[in-house]
């Protein structure tokens, strides 16, 4: 007891010296000393006169001072432990010292040798984070994944120590895992906008995620922010850092919008301050009016000002001729004027185009019948009602043998079609 008492402050710096050395504190010099040799820099030479082997197996030599640099040991073999990693290049006298018996420590695991740097806060199994490599921690992102806070974004790559005080010290407590624990600072700070002003210190996660403070996303489902409102600044609508009772009304916002608005003129034309009776959030152009009057065909492309000529959008009649009596007096094949045709364009054009008109025919246009209005229409004054004989007048000698059982040689149309249906002779 008195020999082991001699050497107790030896131990205690080899014990430091030990716990500095696996945490890489004393530089690499011990990466040069050979496992049968000691490491200088953790103090005197360990005691080590109970070791339970020859001396001749490290030393050489009549004093001690010269160590074998032959050294082999084939530690599996001779005591069925396996030497592995850094437990393989470690000093023998590490391990092999007058503490006490090598198997006491070993039966302990790592806390043996190695002293509980994490006072416990990570428990007590040092293989979950450590291997026999090194003491360098892996994996420490996926273990972190498994607690009440997983490592994601930014917080991926902050130091432990910015959030886990003790960690220095290799300890790890327990940390509030409210973002204002760690973030209140910063966000006291903020003034584009105001959060200290508008009580925004907490609850960092409604706005912002883990991936970095710009490109705060707020859940602003009470006005959904979509086209141009999704990548418009809080302070556009947000006056003055004043985020409570803005108004949610289109023209509250876009009042100057619609007052420079000339084509049309909005002001003039009475319009609705209603913007979203015309417009999207996407953009001022391409309005979709819902137009009483159905804009189809060429209508659809047609510049509002074509038909509310002036600006003036209230009484704007509905009728076509309002709009295309120059086109229907234009008009000469056929000339509408002359054959005094209605004027209702629809009855016989549609939207698309005036090409294509379609004419209900009274006189059914079937057959050899199916031919351009010219043919049977041979001027502009011609397209009164008329019947077969119009267009195919016989005389007797052409009219007999064949009509011979027939008494009236002036036949009208229905006459002609009973033997002659659909134009054919």
């Amino acid at each position: 007891m008195q020999q082991r008492g001699r050497w107790t402050p030896f131990l205690v710096l080899a014990a430091v010296s030990l716990v500095l050395g696996a945490c890489g504190l004393l530089g690499r010099a011990q990466d040069v000393v050979p496992v049968q040799g000691w490491n200088k820099a953790r103090g005197p030479v360990v005691p080590h006169d109970k070791f339970p082997d020859d001396c001749t197996l490290c030393h050489e030599g009549p004093g001690w001072n010269t160590i074998r640099q032959d050294f082999t040991f084939d530690h599996l073999a001779r005591t069925g432990v396996p030497l592995n990693g850094e437990h393989a290049r470690a000093e023998c006298l590490r391990c092999h010292n007058d503490s006490g018996p090598v198997a006491v420590f070993a039966a302990r695991g790592c806390a043996g040798c190695h002293e509980d740097w994490h006072r416990g806060t990570l428990g007590k199994d040092c293989k979950v984070c450590h291997d026999e490599e090194s003491w360098h921690p892996r994996e420490q992102i996926a273990r972190h994944n498994l607690t009440r806070f997983p490592l994601v974004g930014a917080h991926a790559g902050v130091a432990c120590w910015a959030c886990h005080e003790g960690a220095p010290a290799g300890e790890f407590q327990k940390v509030s895992t409210d973002c204002a624990s760690c973030h209140l600072e910063r966000a006291l700070k903020v003034t584009s906008p105001n959060h200290a002003g508008n009580g925004w210190t907490s609850n960092c996660q409604r706005c912002h995620s883990p991936i970095a403070w710009k490109g705060a996303a707020i859940v602003h489902d009470f006005f959904p922010l979509v086209g141009g409102h999704a990548t418009a600044a809080c302070t556009d609508c947000h006056k003055n850092n004043v985020f409570q009772g803005t108004p949610r009304d289109c023209y509250s916002c876009h009042q100057t919008d619609f007052q420079g608005t000339t084509n049309p003129n909005h002001q003039t034309a009475n319009f609705s301050t209603q913007c979203q009776v015309c417009h999207n959030t996407f953009g001022w152009t391409g309005a979709n009016f819902i137009h009483q009057w159905p804009l189809t065909g060429a209508h659809k492309s047609t510049a509002c000002d074509k038909c509310h000529v002036g600006g003036v959008y209230a009484g704007t009649p509905k009728d076509c001729w309002s709009c295309h009596q120059a086109d229907y007096l234009a008009t000469t094949n056929p000339n509408h004027q002359t054959l005094n045709y209605p004027q209702d364009c629809a009855a016989c054009h549609n939207t698309t185009s005036w090409q294509g008109a379609s004419f209900n025919h009274k006189f059914p246009l079937t057959g050899k019948h199916k031919v351009s209005c010219t043919t049977c229409h041979t001027n502009a004054t011609n397209y009164k009602v008329f019947d077969c004989t119009v267009c195919h007048e016989h005389s007797q000698s052409q009219m007999d043998p064949k009509h011979k059982e027939v008494r009236n040689y002036r036949f009208d149309s229905a006459a002609c079609y009973q033997c002659h249906p659909n134009g054919r002779h």
